[in-house]
């Protein structure tokens, strides 16, 4: 096998069928001649390939109606007042028509999430500009003559049954051109009704939010596990989240966050503010080795602890902010999983308090501070948007 070809194995692979239609050896073809461009971004030559087969299937989903990327778009305007990340709209940009900015996109997308080590790309990279250049040189000639792919025609509206269904979901959840790449770590672990339960693709969205932008059909809604109904949590613990968040408040002047510095002041005030037994069982002994934490207190959830980060967060009450430090390590606060607990790194993106995280590299800090909240979905994911 020629390994510098993509085959129909490869499209069908990324299609929710495994019959080829009429279209598909025009836009096989289209894959290979976007292959044979040329790879100035240096990507391994199998994530090349899928970049190619990526971005023939950008064209087929505008040219087929299957309505994936104008949801993509539409859901990020919604959220952050414009189409796309990073890349500003030019004059010459035109909705429903491939885009050199789109395609600037896909190849960040792709390469950023490509399962080899490498460090965070920078969005403003020169080399996605040549490789979008390259592509969509051939996508606009290509617009002009693509057929389009009928299966994929308004191909959410309906199902005909709960099998059906859940193939079409299966299919969204990791197999598209915006949600593989996301998914390809991860997807060979999985249980199946793990699909419901994690976000998927670029805005880390649940599988019921993407059904509600790419579809208006009610019946998605009695597709069991589609829309998992909120946990409601039993009295007694609510009872006791309530007691923790007034004795937290009461003892910070109402605030509901405190940074600690070092593992006494913790101590002190888990047994002096939040009312805790003083005992081996309660006091957290097993934090005695890190430097400072973070805690904080929301009525419905209780509190949650973070871990050697205070110098990383620039809130005017943390007395522990290192700008340096900052500069050099706050980019991880939206990258690395586990290391910055969700609400607390909403918050911090809500207040700016993470002014200095800069791209890893380029020092970048502008880029972040527009894309921080896109920045932390597309990374964590789950770790950022799940319960």
């Amino acid at each position: 096998m020629n390994r510098n070809r993509i085959y129909a194995n490869d499209w069908i692979h990324i299609h929710p069928y495994r019959q080829q239609q009429p279209s598909d050896s025009y836009f096989i073809d289209l894959a290979n001649q976007l292959l044979q461009t040329g790879n100035p971004t240096g990507m391994p030559e199998p994530v090349h390939r899928k970049l190619s087969l990526y971005v023939s299937a950008y064209l087929e989903d505008i040219i087929s109606g299957l309505g994936l990327w104008d949801s993509f778009i539409g859901k990020h305007r919604q959220l952050y007042g414009k189409e796309l990340p990073f890349y500003p709209l030019t004059e010459s940009y035109i909705p429903g028509e491939p885009n050199e900015e789109d395609v600037c996109f896909i190849i960040w997308n792709t390469w950023q999430k490509a399962h080899y080590e490498h460090p965070y790309i920078d969005p403003d990279d020169r080399r996605i500009k040549e490789q979008a250049q390259l592509f969509y040189n051939i996508l606009d000639k290509a617009y002009e003559e693509a057929p389009e792919n009928v299966f994929l025609d308004k191909y959410f509206d309906s199902f005909k049954d709960t099998e059906e269904a859940i193939h079409k979901l299966d299919w969204l959840f990791g197999h598209t051109y915006l949600t593989e790449p996301a998914m390809l770590p991860y997807i060979g672990q999985m249980e199946p009704k793990d699909k419901f339960i994690i976000p998927t693709g670029p805005l880390a969205l649940f599988l019921h939010e993407w059904i509600g932008l790419l579809s208006g059909n009610g019946e998605w809604k009695n597709v069991p596990d589609l829309y998992t109904p909120e946990p409601v949590l039993p009295e007694n613990v609510r009872t006791s989240h309530g007691q923790l968040y007034r004795n937290f408040t009461e003892g910070t002047d109402g605030n509901r966050i405190v940074y600690l510095n070092g593992y006494e002041e913790l101590h002190r005030f888990l047994v002096d503010v939040l009312k805790w037994p003083d005992d081996e069982g309660h006091t957290l002994p097993q934090m005695k080795a890190h430097r400072n934490f973070v805690l904080m207190t929301e009525p419905e959830k209780g509190i949650l602890l973070a871990k050697d980060i205070c110098e990383l967060i620039a809130d005017p009450r943390n007395p522990m902010y290192d700008r340096q430090t900052a500069e050099e390590q706050a980019f991880r606060l939206l990258t690395e999983e586990t290391l910055c607990p969700p609400d607390l790194l909403t918050y911090c993106i809500e207040n700016n308090y993470i002014p200095d995280a800069a791209i890893p590299g380029s020092g970048q800090k502008e880029t972040v501070q527009q894309n921080a909240d896109f920045i932390a979905r597309h990374s964590l994911l789950y770790y950022y948007r799940g319960d």
